[in-house]
């Protein structure tokens, strides 16, 4: 009976796995239909185009540092103050001191 129960939600899960693929498709040739009729490109390619032209720019803008990993450019001294006494435990409802 265990095993019955196994393929029956092996089933199911295939019937909603290639229920979302034909989704995905039909959605797809719809947007394709719908940009071969108006000539307004789909969003999803809008947004894309959009993040590669961002990913270009970036790879101008970060530029390797001169300086090897590791190695210190600049530091300033200071003195540490030392440090206040730690506040005393805060006791709790129902708990007395032990």
């Amino acid at each position: 009976m265990k095993w019955l129960l196994r393929i029956w939600l092996l089933g199911m899960g295939l019937v909603f796995l290639l229920g979302l693929l034909l989704m995905g498709l039909v959605f797809f040739v719809i947007s394709m239909f719908r940009w071969a009729l108006t000539g307004r490109r789909p969003n999803i390619l809008v947004t894309l185009n959009g993040y590669k032209k961002w990913q270009t720019k970036a790879k101008t803008w970060a530029k390797p540092s001169r300086h090897a990993h590791g190695e210190i450019i600049d530091a300033e001294v200071k003195t540490v103050k030392e440090a206040p006494p730690p506040l005393p435990p805060i006791e709790k409802k129902g708990q007395g001191p032990s």
